[in-house]
């Protein structure tokens, strides 16, 4: 999958997601002005819903400006701010659910793209997909258009929030930075 390339058209993103990144460069208006400029607004409603065609434009600018470090903060930020489905307590289950939370925030045609009663998922946008390798560790495979080094951080953050010690590392082998069409992630804690 190519970063920043759409993978199905009508794919709306709940700005709650990306408020992380107007939020962080309030203190950059020059940045800030860049990030609104990409989203094509003058002011960010957190609790709309965007056309991800233009938060992935977003994103760009932000590897463009600050660089895959950048990427990488503010994937860690993200999981504060997504809404969750009941049930989350520690780094496997978030991570098990990785995908849901993501097909949660996201919409196609105006439809979230799950639904939480039944399970049933839109295709469209990619996935998450989460094994588990030990007692304090997990694989993420990741096959959407995001770019990798948000994903590592968001990866990161997600774990995070439950295990603070912990540590991802991109395994050999495929990357979408360079082309490919999935990362793989180890996380540690």
């Amino acid at each position: 999958m190519t970063q920043y390339v759409p993978m199905a058209p009508n794919i709306s993103v709940y700005g709650q997601t990306t408020s992380v990144f107007i939020d962080v460069l309030k203190q950059f208006s020059v940045l800030q002005k860049a990030m609104l400029d990409a989203l094509g607004v003058e002011r960010f409603e957190p609790h709309a819903w965007y056309p991800q065609r233009l938060i992935l434009r977003a994103y760009q600018k932000v590897d463009l400006l600050l660089g895959a470090r950048g990427l990488e903060r503010f994937g860690r930020q993200i999981p504060a701010l997504v809404a969750f489905p009941p049930g989350i307590d520690g780094a496997h289950t978030v991570l098990s659910k990785l995908d849901t939370i993501y097909h949660l925030n996201h919409s196609r045609d105006g439809v979230v793209m799950i639904d939480l009663a039944t399970g049933d998922m839109t295709e469209g946008i990619g996935h998450y997909s989460y094994e588990r390798a030990g007692e304090r560790e997990a694989l993420m495979l990741c096959d959407n258009p995001y770019p990798c080094r948000f994903d590592m951080g968001l990866v990161h953050g997600f774990a995070g929030r439950f295990e603070p010690g912990v540590q991802v590392t991109h395994e050999s082998g495929e990357c979408r930075a360079r082309g490919g069409a999935k990362c793989l992630y180890r996380l540690s804690w």
